[in-house]
């Protein structure tokens, strides 16, 4: 950057970017027309090989920073790096694909300069062309440690945090295997950190079916039994999947799911978007699960050759081992009923049932 010193900023944005001269420009933009103007923008780039570092350079406006980096290839070494550099009080993310509504920062720092410590704003997902497709739903703005340790809660540009937060918690992962925002969000509510759900649709995300948060690979799973022979396990598909154990397996996760949220919207750790009826959040997880969805309950459900047995696994999508056997220990007891549907196909197979972590598949 070139020309004038920038002014004190009340919140840094740090965007890490590799060969993004197609996108970023449209992110930059997004920042320059923030309806707040005390932000500074630091694009960090991750050895990138194309213009992108001309196209940042060629912006006049003294907030914008580019702090060029050897390549990491992944985004986690990029966003340490900008925490390095960055003193504003308040840190945003923003990723180099993505882009900002005018208003969002201004939301961001309302929540924040009002005692949140950790905030995320609410999604709009647009096409390759643009167009808006989905904004993120009623489910989407609750949040609660159990919701973290289960699903990859939220994208790093909807979310703003408290300066030395992320840093206190070990800073961003900067492995190779994806979901980084998870596992750093996971850590935080380890911490006791909450996140303060704000209700502004505000952060514009384009839809990538080939982000590493959709193609990471599933390297864990959950055990649900074991059969002597491959035909058996495909029977206990077929078992399971038949439309009798598909109305079951409904009833079974409307049931527990409602439950599940009532005994979080009980605890003190529960957060939600202002406009969020609680009420209404129990209604959808009964549509989801009664009238919803199309897709077959535990559809995911395969099996895996292990020790001359076929084990019948659900995939887990998880960011290391450890969190694995949490979400392990997580679903055979927060998912029994589900699981019991498995377990009964798999006897009728003459299986046995896995139903606990210290039950071996060989």
């Amino acid at each position: 950057m070139m020309g004038e010193e920038a002014p004190p900023a009340r919140v840094d944005v740090i965007c890490p970017a590799y060969n993004r001269s197609g996108a970023i420009r449209e992110t930059v933009d997004s920042v320059l027309a923030q309806t707040v103007g005390d932000w500074r923008l630091i694009v960090v780039s991750d050895g990138s090989t194309d213009d992108t570092d001309e196209v940042v350079r060629s912006y006049s406006d003294p907030r914008v920073r580019l702090v060029r980096t050897e390549h990491h290839g992944a985004p986690g070494g990029p966003r340490n790096i900008g925490l390095a550099v960055s003193d504003a009080p308040y840190v945003a993310y923003l990723d180099s694909d993505d882009r900002w509504l005018p208003g969002h920062l201004e939301g961001l720092l309302r929540h924040l300069e009002a005692g949140a410590r950790l905030v995320v704003m609410g999604s709009v997902a647009v096409d390759g062309d643009g167009a808006e497709v989905a904004r993120s739903d009623l489910l989407n703005r609750v949040w609660h440690p159990d919701l973290q340790l289960v699903w990859p809660l939220y994208e790093p540009s909807r979310v703003g945090h408290v300066r030395g937060l992320v840093e206190a918690a070990g800073g961003w992962s900067t492995g190779v295997r994806g979901m980084e925002d998870w596992d750093l969000w996971l850590r935080l509510a380890d911490r006791g950190e909450d996140f303060t759900v704000a209700s502004e649709h505000t952060a514009v995300m384009r839809l990538n079916p080939g982000s590493r948060r959709h193609t990471t690979a599933v390297a864990d799973y959950l055990p649900l039994g074991a059969v002597a022979t491959e035909d058996d396990a495909k029977a206990v598909l077929e078992t399971v999947f038949s439309g009798e154990n598909q109305d079951r397996l409904r009833r079974s996760w409307a049931e527990m799911t409602v439950g599940w949220y009532r005994s979080m919207a009980a605890s003190d750790r529960l957060s939600k978007a202002e406009d969020v009826d609680m009420e209404k959040v129990y209604e959808q997880l009964r549509w989801y699960a009664l009238k919803g969805h199309d897709r077959l309950m535990l559809g995911d459900l395969t099996y895996v050759e292990d020790g001359g047995e076929f084990v019948l696994v659900r995939p887990l999508r998880c960011v290391d081992g450890a969190h694995a056997e949490r979400l392990r220990a997580f679903l055979w007891t927060g998912d029994h009923a589900r699981n019991s549907v498995v377990h009964e196909a798999v006897r009728r197979r003459g299986g046995r049932p896995i139903a606990a972590a210290g039950e071996r598949t060989r």
